[in-house]
């Protein structure tokens, strides 16, 4: 890398990390596309096999009693949550690798499918880890909103505040682990309470950025899968719900395997203007590395206010 692509790390506005992002994006499609394409195919299938197992063996909507096997109602059950979870295994190692492909673009390293899983190392489990645990923070912010729920009077309006700023707080934390976990190597706790230091730096222009990333997402997937959905209704009505699930389970691989990539190129391009903002990251490249980059960004991460 020479210095002039060096000098281009400076804080950007939502138009221009958008602009990157889909630079970045088309430069490097297939490779994004087949990252993308890896981790939701499986997903895809188990989803698929989990709606089966319960339209087969415990549920028909149309009779009189809807659990018509209820002795394996409960196995099912376990089944489908046991899919539920591998489908989110699946999905942070491929957030993993993706994060990492991303990285190494906007720094100018070599971007390839195979670097991108080698470079990750094990970051995956711990951003499982990770997950997990801020989704329990999130869990216990929801316990004094809901006993705050019932105060008379005012319990409504705490209960629309308090979970405005919950599904805020959530939103936020979980889009900053994945590059908080595979770019500082950050431990399980200390990835939480990175992210959720980043996040208060600029906490409002951040939830901004996602909603506008959220928009991004009712407009490529939500909303083509929808009216896909409702036409393939009509259309394969008279097929098996095998095949009309594999049919819309093919479109939602093809939407997301577009968009997916989009999305976790724009918040790791994000996560970078916020260190770059606030802790001079750009300058501690450009002091640290002359005319290479490090491998490892933990390196570079301490805190530096401008």
């Amino acid at each position: 890398m020479n210095a002039t692509t060096l000098l281009d790390l400076r804080p950007l506005s939502i138009g221009e990390l958008l602009d990157r992002t889909f630079r970045l994006f088309r430069k490097h499609f297939l490779t994004f596309v087949l990252i993308a394409v890896i981790m939701q195919l499986p997903v895809a299938i188990l989803q698929v096999a989990s709606t089966l197992l319960v339209n087969n063996f415990a549920f028909d909507p149309t009779a009189q009693n809807p659990f018509l096997n209820t002795d394996l109602l409960a196995p099912t059950i376990l089944v489908s949550l046991a899919i539920g979870f591998a489908s989110f295994i699946i999905t942070q190692v491929g957030t993993a690798a993706l994060t990492q492909a991303v990285s190494d673009s906007y720094l100018g390293r070599t971007v390839s499918f195979d670097n991108a899983f080698s470079r990750m190392g094990n970051t995956w489990f711990t951003l499982i880890l990770a997950s997990i645990v801020a989704g329990l923070f999130i869990f216990g912010l929801t316990i004094p909103v809901i006993l705050g729920s019932f105060i008379p009077c005012l319990g409504f309006l705490v209960a629309i505040v308090g979970f405005f700023f919950i599904g805020a707080i959530a939103s936020i934390l979980i889009s900053l682990l994945p590059p908080v976990v595979v770019l500082e190597r950050a431990s399980v706790i200390d990835a939480v309470k990175r992210a959720w230091a980043l996040s208060k730096l600029r906490f409002w222009w951040v939830l901004g950025y996602l909603l506008v990333l959220t928009l991004l997402t009712v407009i490529i997937i939500i909303g083509p899968a929808a009216v896909i959905g409702l036409v393939l209704g009509v259309v394969l009505s008279d097929m098996s719900v095998l095949v009309q699930n594999i049919v819309q389970q093919s479109v939602t691989l093809v939407l997301s395997a577009i968009f997916l990539p989009i999305r976790i190129a724009a918040i790791t391009l994000m996560y970078f203007d916020l260190r770059i903002r606030f802790e001079g990251f750009d300058l501690m490249v450009l002091a640290s590395a002359k005319q290479s980059v490090p491998d490892d960004i933990s390196d570079l991460k301490t805190k530096t206010v401008l």
